[in-house]
């Protein structure tokens, strides 16, 4: 598995007309005394959320996955009105099925609909107190979780850690082949260029 996947990596990175991977990790790869970082990545998050299942709120255990992700888009787009039609095209699921999801969600006491004023037969999706509350508990473990995740670490390491990641997603971004996805980007990447843009606005305003 080690030597498929050390060829693997010197043979993109050859195309790639990159510098090749440091032999002593590719060595320790091959031997199984470590991890390769995309493994170590992987299993990180898998350990992340079989932490967050167990440790979720009580009260999230009758909800499925799609309850959660629904509650999440709309606390996310509570500055605008979301319709049906919106959850459809946000998840890439069909009109019966969102019919049938947020029924299920109303039943659950989760969301209201409720009509809009220039359009009496158009309803809005609301959420209730018991799923704001929901929403509330979940991201306070979430953010727990991230505090003991980081536990032991400055502030330098973090950010050193964060601009890794970075580095790392621009180099499989700039291969061309999965497209552009910035938008996963920690930020800590550009750091630099934030700050300097804010310091040229003080520039300005002075």
């Amino acid at each position: 598995m080690y030597n498929d996947l050390h060829w693997r990596i010197v043979t993109t990175e050859a195309n790639m007309e990159v510098d090749p991977v440091n032999p002593a990790f590719a060595k320790a790869w091959e031997q199984g005394v470590c991890k390769p970082p995309s493994v170590a990545i992987r299993t990180l998050h898998n350990v992340i959320n079989r932490y967050l299942a167990v440790t979720r709120p009580q009260e999230v255990e009758e909800l499925s996955s799609a309850n959660i992700d629904i509650i999440r888009y709309l606390v996310r787009n509570a500055d605008r009105d979301v319709f049906p039609q919106d959850v459809e095209r946000r998840f890439g699921i069909t009109r019966s099925t969102s019919c049938r999801v947020l029924g299920l969600m109303e039943r659950k006491g989760l969301i209201a609909r409720e009509p809009v004023p220039q359009d009496a037969r158009l309803k809005k999706i609301v959420l209730t107190d018991k799923a704001r509350h929901i929403d509330d508990e979940l991201y306070g473990n979430a953010v727990a979780m991230e505090k003991l995740l980081l536990q032991g670490l400055s502030d330098a390491e973090i950010l050193g850690f964060m601009h890794t990641l970075d580095v790392m997603q621009t180099n499989l971004i700039q291969t061309g082949a999965i497209g552009n996805e910035n938008r996963y980007s920690s930020l800590a990447l550009h750091a630099e260029e934030i700050d300097e843009s804010q310091a040229e606005e003080t520039g300005k305003e002075q």
